[in-house]
């Protein structure tokens, strides 16, 4: 990848940037820059009356934050020198316009629901770790995902790929025959269709930028989020009817190494496989699922996925709320803000009943 990652970073507590600093230097290694942003490095003279939004976005198009790859903000920014009382709406607004995509955090443990729940009217990615080294792993991640899809896109898009965001991010990851399936995750979702950015006749290469958020936010916040399309270890393993922990085995994952997810976003750490590639190993070795695929293979040791709820029933699916293996019959699916493509995306029925209306349907 050349393209050079530059993270700027939004924390208004001095003793906080310099700790988050560091781990994101930590993670980034020699591979880009970290800078914290210093409204202080400018002279701003006449312009304080103007909004806290055009200020950062005409501080942002400078150097040296001109080319920032990720703007990485705290969720509470009311300290900042040059910026009291701002909150990280503004960073985010300042970043749609230029087309700079944005993570925000806070260190505090999270609403439980944002691990599960998509926020996707909030336009930006909201990172789940508190720990500051998890943190950062996160966020380079990110980083580095948006990287690839700066680098890709422009190629894409000149070569005419269709005009849907599901083909051209089809044709992002290397797989322009997904690009149905890609797009039953924002069927029915108008927050979600309000977002994508309108190409005027002139462009500039503004549009390639707000497009590549727009994209990269999908990707991150749905279509990674929530096992359909892809899989994760717990919803790779449940689909293949394979015990997690067998799955785990690194001989197991060798039989499927195949359907390894390498796009933006991958994280050896949290793996994620293509679905229909695993199914497509499974078939093509003629047999009924994985569990008999690697007995034959790897030896009968191997034990089937088995529902968290009861043990005594198969499960296939996965609970995004307590992320383990459920079956059909003790979960519920078909909620009205899960993507329709997240067909292996459930909630275990006590989990949904104890949510109740909070949940929605």
């Amino acid at each position: 990848m050349s393209n050079e990652i530059k993270v700027v970073l939004f924390e208004d507590v001095k003793e906080t940037r310099s700790e988050i600093l560091a781990a994101l230097k930590k993670c980034l290694k020699s591979n880009g820059t970290v800078l914290p942003f210093d409204a202080e490095l400018f002279n701003e003279t006449g312009s304080k009356s103007r909004t806290y939004e055009d200020r950062l976005e005409a501080i942002l198009s400078q150097t040296p934050y001109e080319g920032t790859t990720l703007l990485v903000a705290d969720r509470d920014l009311s300290m900042s020198t040059n910026f009291q009382g701002m909150s990280v709406s503004a960073v985010i607004e300042a970043a749609k316009r230029l087309g700079i995509a944005i993570c925000a955090y806070a260190r505090q443990p999270a609403p439980e629901d944002y691990k599960w729940r998509a926020r996707w009217e909030e336009g930006h990615i909201v990172l789940s770790s508190t720990h500051d080294d998890n943190l950062a792993q996160e966020a380079i991640v990110a980083a580095r995902g948006f990287a690839e899809i700066a680098l890709k896109l422009p190629t894409i898009v000149k070569d005419g790929v269709g005009k849907s965001p599901a083909k051209i991010l089809a044709a992002l990851l290397g797989k322009p025959e997904y690009a149905d399936k890609i797009a039953l995750y924002g069927v029915g979702d108008q927050n979600r269709l309000s977002q994508v950015p309108a190409r005027g006749k002139k462009d500039n290469g503004d549009w390639v930028k707000r497009i590549g958020c727009f994209l990269g936010y999908w990707l991150w916040d749905s279509i990674l989020r929530y096992p359909g399309l892809l899989v994760n270890v717990v919803a790779a393993a449940s689909h293949l009817n394979i015990a997690t922990n067998d799955f785990q085995n690194n001989k197991v994952q060798a039989v499927f190494k195949e359907a390894l997810y390498d796009g933006p976003f991958a994280d050896p750490d949290k793996p994620r496989w293509w679905r229909g590639v695993i199914d497509d190993i499974v078939s093509r070795e003629g047999y009924n699922d994985g569990l008999e695929l690697i007995r034959q293979k790897l030896g009968t040791s191997f034990s089937p996925s088995q529902c968290w709820v009861d043990p005594s029933r198969p499960a296939g699916y996965y609970c995004i709320i307590s992320e383990k293996a459920v079956s059909l019959e003790n979960s519920k699916g078909g909620l009205s803000w899960l993507p329709r493509g997240a067909d292996l995306s459930r909630i275990t029925t006590s989990l949904f009943e104890e949510y109740g209306p909070w949940i929605g349907s």
